[in-house]
């Protein structure tokens, strides 16, 4: 069910997306055992798709993190997000215009369990997001559950990770089993500093239907994703 996004290589009846992401996240322990955490991260995504080029998505996510045991952390964030392309105009030249950008609030508490082997490290997070769509008046839950794995190599400030995150179970759509898409990550962390690392990372987006199967009809997003991490 999980299909790896390079099975698009399989013919398709739309064309792919192709989007960049950049986000800049800031963080700041509260205490020297650093079991709380406070955060904001600020990210701006945009898409390149069918010859039109445009905002996907601006959003501001606060957040609070509690370390409560070495290996689990619990961490509550919200989404103040825009999220353009609601209005599609073809213009005189015959070119498509998107404008009109719909606000969402997003919830998302979350736990995350991590366990480091050497220079390995692995973690699962699962997260519970509820959005709100301010102008449709309509909200929508499902379940993120990623999977991680880090490694450190050694004797430089480079690291290496891979991850795939499928969301579940929207259950305004009254099924607890539907599976909507999955994401996978792999890409390259760089301490440039003490407190500040350097994330390029390639993700992809593959789309599936209501009955939890890939989708070929629907395009997928293929990203490239940079963040800046600033820890004070």
């Amino acid at each position: 069910m999980l299909l790896f996004p390079f099975s698009a290589l399989k013919a398709q009846e739309r064309e792919d997306a192709f989007m960049i992401w950049s986000t800049i996240n800031v963080s700041k322990s509260l205490e020297k055992n650093k079991k709380w955490t406070l955060g904001v991260i600020s990210e701006y995504r945009h898409q390149m798709h069918e010859g039109v080029s445009r905002m996907n998505q601006y959003l501001v996510r606060p957040s609070v993190a509690y370390k409560v045991l070495p290996w689990l952390t619990l961490k509550y964030q919200m989404d103040f997000a825009a999220v353009g392309g609601s209005k599609t105009t073809v213009l005189p030249t015959g070119e498509t215009m998107i404008s009109g950008a719909d606000f969402q609030w997003r919830f998302m508490p979350e736990f995350n369990m991590s366990h480091k082997v050497g220079d390995f490290s692995f973690s699962y997070r699962q997260r519970f997001q509820t959005s709100w769509k301010v102008k449709a008046g309509t909200n929508s839950t499902v379940l993120r559950s990623r999977a991680k794995i880090d490694y450190s190599i050694p004797k430089t400030p480079v690291g290496l990770h891979f991850a795939i995150e499928p969301y579940w179970c929207d259950f305004s759509r009254g099924s607890f089993a539907w599976f909507q898409k999955a994401r996978w990550y792999a890409g390259f962390d760089f301490k440039l500093a003490d407190n500040i690392t350097f994330t390029p990372e390639y993700v992809c987006q593959a789309y599936h239907n209501h009955k939890g199967r890939y989708d070929r009809r629907t395009y997928d997003d293929h990203v490239i994703y940079m963040t800046f991490t600033v820890k004070l």
